[in-house]
């Protein structure tokens, strides 16, 4: 019993750790019109460790991005909770431009 009550804490404080990048970032204004790309960038042991370069011209290749979001989705925190936080990957979402 005891051991299932400080499992249970362990998760909620590993969920709770993962949520507070649930803000995340954003740069410029999603446009409605354009497709958007969603990618995960890898971060390890808590987002410590972990670097992840993106070029938006390999998604948005004409028209250019609009804007990017970057921060936890439900699946990135699943992950994070079930590696226990060695593996504690960010969703990115670049959103393109509509084309011309």
């Amino acid at each position: 019993m005891a051991s299932a009550t400080c499992a249970a804490r362990w998760i909620f404080l590993l969920a709770a750790l993962a949520g507070a990048g649930e803000l995340g970032c954003a740069a410029g204004l999603p446009s409605p019109n354009g497709p958007a790309r969603k990618h995960w960038a890898p971060a390890y042991a808590f987002g410590i460790w972990g670097k992840a370069e993106l070029d938006v011209r390999d998604d948005c290749p004409s028209a250019g991005a609009s804007g990017v979001r970057i921060g936890a989705t439900w699946s990135t925190l699943l992950v994070s909770v079930v590696t226990l936080g060695m593996y504690t990957p960010r969703e990115v979402e670049v959103q393109c431009r509509a084309q011309p």
